[in-house]
């Protein structure tokens, strides 16, 4: 069965479930939890690994970002290329979606002696939700954009580099959070050692997720009454992941389980909405329909950093057309991963992203 004939056949499902994760939405019944910037750090430790949670303030006043750290128990000092910072996608919207138990690309860097570090943007996971979160949807406009996600990693970067002693770091970036990774690289090259693209997008037409945000009776406009934020539950959330996957055996029971207690817990509200569903921020959903209506929301031309783009072949949110814009790289590279998904991370194929990233990571780059 061809990619369009899938995507014919399930998108009058897509169009159910993205109604009801835009009108089927309620509002949490206590007040925002994480709305301070002051928090202690939580520091738990293995036989071989530290894990470290603190808040770290963002540029813009009131907002606190969690930060989620994984090195290696007896090393201390890094190098420049042995710093990474993951960004958070959409889908799996926490730090925690790098250190999922049994699936954690963050453990397995901090055992090879990567100093590993991952952040929830405002909004995501346990950083500061904007006050209209706290209302209903429909009441405000969608919150959380990648231009403010990018002053989050900017506050966060200083912080890793202040901390770490190192003039740059490398960033990897899954989908959104790849989105934000480039918009950032476009103005802050001299914070990047290297920058990991998996399963972005920058612009292309994908006529089967930008249709249901649009006007109604004005293709090619956005509906101007989206709301601040969506309630998903991880079945609804996942939805294209099954689609990917079209029965393929690329991932197991245990796998999707681990992801989705991760998933649940990645919203303090959780356990109080219907079917422990996430609140969600819907700004990312409005950058995410310009890139699928082919309006790119940054210049990739501007990346002057060495870049890896990374992604499965059967990852139709990816875009195929970005590695050739990459026309100012310093270098580049692409991998397409056979027989994985835009999940590849929690899939049977896992080992290619991490052992391809870990080369990058390593090589050598002539100025």
């Amino acid at each position: 069965m061809n990619l369009n004939h899938q995507m014919k056949n399930h998108f009058l499902m897509l169009v159910i479930s993205l109604g009801l994760l835009v009108q089927g939405c309620s509002t949490p019944d206590s007040p925002n939890q994480n709305s301070t910037t002051q928090a202690q750090s939580v520091v738990e430790s293995t036989s071989e690994i530290v894990t470290e949670e603190l808040k770290v303030p963002s540029i813009d006043q009131d907002v606190s970002l969690y930060v989620r750290h994984l090195s290696a128990k007896n090393k201390e000092k890094f190098t420049n290329n042995e710093v990474v910072l993951f960004l958070e996608p959409f889908s799996v919207p926490t730090a925690q979606a790098f250190d999922v138990p049994g699936y954690s690309w963050m453990e397995e860097y901090a055992k090879q002696g990567y100093d590993t570090w991952a952040m929830d943007f405002r909004g995501f996971g346990h950083s500061t939700r904007p006050v209209e979160m706290d209302q209903p949807p429909v009441k405000n406009a969608p919150v959380v954009r990648a231009t403010e996600a990018v002053k989050d990693l900017e506050a966060v970067v200083q912080h890793i580099k202040k901390t770490r002693q190192v003039d740059k770091i490398s960033i990897v970036g899954w989908s959104w959070g790849g989105v934000v990774a480039g918009m950032y690289a476009t103005e802050h090259s001299d914070d990047i050692e290297k920058l990991v693209l998996y399963g972005v997008m920058h612009g292309f037409s994908l006529p089967l997720m930008a249709t249901p945000f649009e006007a109604k009776g004005k293709p090619g406009e956005i509906n101007p009454q989206l709301p601040a934020y969506q309630v998903v539950q991880f079945d609804k959330a996942m939805h294209h992941w099954h689609m990917m996957l079209d029965k393929r055996d690329l991932v197991s029971g245990e796998a999707m389980n681990a992801v989705s207690k991760v998933f649940v817990n990645s919203d303090p509200n959780s356990s109080k909405q219907p079917e422990q569903s996430i609140r969600r921020p819907m700004g990312p959903l409005v950058d995410l329909y310009y890139i699928w209506t082919d309006k790119p929301i940054f210049d990739a031309a501007k990346i002057t950093t060495p870049v890896l783009i990374i992604r499965g072949d059967l990852d139709f949110f990816a875009d195929k057309s970005l590695f050739h814009k990459l026309t100012h790289a310093s270098a580049k590279q692409e991998v397409v991963i056979k027989d994985a998904t835009h999940w590849v991370l929690y899939e049977k194929n896992r080992d290619q992203l991490l052992r391809e990233t870990d080369e990058f990571l390593k090589k050598e780059v002539n100025p």
